[in-house]
């Protein structure tokens, strides 16, 4: 039976927060942390200096989610071959990463509309079928996170 590896499960969501925020850093003029906790604030009236920690908050937590939902996917037994698991990882990493960019937009409308107090939101936007940066940007996150949580252990035989 496999176990989570709760080490490599937080730092693959670390290491992804990272490459998420580069990756919007060196492609546009800002980040989902900045547009968060400005959202965030602004429409829950929370003091300015919030911003920052709230943006973090979300992004971290968000970050740290979606790895453990990559993790958790993992313990189901595909085989008891590594080189299986590490394809499976790859598919399913290339899966969550097309899935969360779909839910991008309507997500991002429910997390800002929660937190600033305003309850969930009576409309939603539709999903973001585009294959812009946001695509690229969720599959280069999950890259990471089946980098560090299952290729590297199995590179250091910890699996």
């Amino acid at each position: 039976m496999q176990r989570l590896k709760i080490r490599w499960w937080l730092a693959a969501g670390f290491v992804g927060a990272l490459e998420f925020l580069l990756f919007q850093v060196l492609t546009g003029p800002s980040t989902i942390t900045e547009y968060m906790g400005q959202q965030i604030v602004a429409q829950g009236g929370y003091p300015g200096w919030m911003t920052i920690p709230i943006g973090w908050g979300v992004h971290l937590w968000v970050s740290y989610s979606y790895s453990l939902l990559f993790a958790v996917i993992m313990l189901i037994p595909f085989s008891r071959s590594r080189a299986v698991q590490l394809v499976v990882g790859l598919i399913i990493g290339a899966l969550l990463g097309w899935i969360t960019t779909l839910l991008t937009v309507p997500a991002i409308t429910v997390t800002v509309s929660a937190l600033s107090g305003q309850g969930f939101p009576a409309e939603l936007p539709g999903f973001n079928t585009s294959f812009g940066l946001p695509f690229w940007n969720h599959m280069i996150f999950f890259g990471a996170v089946w980098v560090v949580y299952l290729l590297i252990p199995t590179l250091l035989k910890e699996a």
